[in-house]
């Protein structure tokens, strides 16, 4: 597979079309612009909308088409960079894909010029339905506390291209990238390479954009792609779709004739990685890596007592963390250390308030119904849970049994709310609420010493918020306002 960028002047006067005017558009916008590109712009906001966007950034552009993605909007492009949350199934994207048109991602642009200015960078990708953004911050903290130059993009943090055009700029210095990846991000790469990589789980999530299981496991399989027999790979042997991550790790067998380095976390039995055994996590080494790696492994033993963040999907954002750090290089008692002081990310099982002896936790970024299944299972039980959004093709009827055993009531809201009540009303007491405020209040109303109230969505919350940090924000503001 051939570059599409060989060295960065055949970036000036080329006609770069960015579809999509999010954070990494706007991101890959500003780099492009910097390397002399003409660009030509298009979004799903109105036109005004885009230009005030692109005045806070400071860049000069060819054309703008706002409104949505009509075929016009990409006529003479000579590039495509997609932005996330535009499929590369809509018809202008695949039109121009048919016409030959190079069409690819914010991250493998930013890759591909990066490896231009300075090819040393190690990267650090990590992948999963749930627990990307935990393990990616925990990861960057490792790094961060054992001294290495290190900065932490993607899906969290900065747009990879704004980290690249600091870097071309000579305002930053660094040796490592941890990037959170996103399904939708690796839809659009190509020679992107990351050399240290982790798929934490793949469960039924953005079912609204991809055909099924299938093309969403291959989607984040992307990851690994390019991948040599020096790199490493950590993956979940507890996860049910990891078989199936393993059948492509296949190609990437017969495209380069060896696999990486891979390693396994597990809460349930021993493996060549991390495991979890009489309430400790443990690191077990394979034959084939280095005596330095293999000695760090031995030395780190981790006490879930010693734990700051809790629940029991930490558990497993800590090992694979754990793990893609230890591969990189950070010593045992940086392991340690960080792990004992590591508070969590806000919007995810965060602690907000207790209220005579009821405990509300915020789980906004709880997004897909195994994120929700991932947080009752932290709890004994008396849960008061509040659910509903926009739904992303998700079956909540995978929650039933985990309904019956940990909640004392449900409080459903938004588009998904009827679909929720369908598939758990017959188990416990439900109630609908028209907005966060009605459902907190009634929440509260139910809740008796003892109790947990959740907000565990389950779902997207475009269908009444900004993004899943705005409503978490609108929950905890309710709540410390009682």
């Amino acid at each position: 597979m051939q570059r599409i960028i060989n060295q960065l002047s055949e970036l000036q006067n080329k006609k770069v079309a960015i579809v999509g005017m999010g954070k990494s558009g706007l991101a890959a916008s500003e780099l492009l612009y910097n390397l002399g590109a003409k660009l030509i712009i298009n979004d799903k906001k109105n036109e005004n909308e885009v230009l005030n966007d692109i005045e806070s950034i400071n860049i000069k552009v060819e054309r703008i088409t706002g409104g949505g993605h009509p075929p016009e909007a990409l006529q003479d492009a000579e590039l495509i960079v997609v932005s996330p949350g535009v499929p590369l199934s809509t018809p202008s994207i695949v039109s121009a894909i048919y016409k030959g048109i190079p069409v690819i991602s914010e991250i493998e642009l930013s890759w591909q010029i990066m490896t231009l200015i300075k090819n040393d960078v190690k990267i650090i990708g990590i992948t999963g339905s749930n627990g990307k953004s935990t393990t990616s911050t925990l990861t960057y903290e490792f790094l961060k506390g054992d001294g290495k130059k290190v900065y932490l993009a993607g899906n969290i943090g900065f747009p990879m291209a704004e980290i690249v055009l600091k870097l071309i700029n000579r305002e930053i210095d660094l040796d490592y990238i941890v990037l959170e990846l996103s399904s939708f991000q690796l839809e659009g790469i190509k020679m992107f390479k990351s050399d240290f990589a982790a798929v934490l789980n793949i469960t039924p999530d953005h079912m609204d954009r991809y055909s099924g299981m299938k093309e969403y496991i291959e989607a984040k399989s992307r990851i690994f792609q390019n991948h040599e027999g020096d790199d490493y790979l950590i993956l979940n042997m507890d996860d049910k779709n990891t078989l199936l991550v393993i059948e492509q790790l296949k190609n990437v067998y017969l495209k380069k004739g060896r696999l990486p380095h891979i390693f396994y976390f597990s809460r349930v039995q021993e493996v060549y990685g991390a495991y979890l055994k009489n309430d400790h996590v443990y690191f077990y080494p394979k034959e084939d890596i280095s005596d330095d790696l293999k000695n760090e492994m031995e030395n780190t033993v981790l006490p879930l007592s010693t734990f700051r963040i809790k629940g029991v999907h930490n558990i497993e954002n800590i090992m694979a963390a754990s793990l893609l750090a230890l591969c990189v290089g950070c010593k045992a008692d940086t392991i340690k250390t960080v792990v004992k002081e590591f508070p969590g990310l806000p919007h995810r099982m965060e602690f907000v308030r207790e209220i005579d002896a009821v405990t509300y936790i915020n789980d906004s970024k709880g997004t897909n119904v195994d994120a929700v299944l991932k947080s009752l299972e932290s709890f004994a039980g008396n849960v008061i849970l509040i659910a509903g959004g926009r739904d992303k093709n998700g079956d909540f009827s995978a929650l039933r049994d985990l309904a019956k055993e940990k909640l004392k009531a449900l409080i459903v809201i938004g588009e998904a709310g009827q679909k929720i009540a369908d598939a758990l009303g017959d188990l416990v007491d439900h109630y609908f609420a028209e907005d966060m405020k009605s459902a907190v209040l009634k929440a509260k109303e139910l809740a008796r010493s003892g109790d947990v109230v959740l907000l565990s969505p389950g779902c997207a919350s475009f269908d009444m918020f900004k993004n899943f940090e705005h409503r978490g924000e609108v929950f905890k503001e309710i709540v410390n306002s009682l």
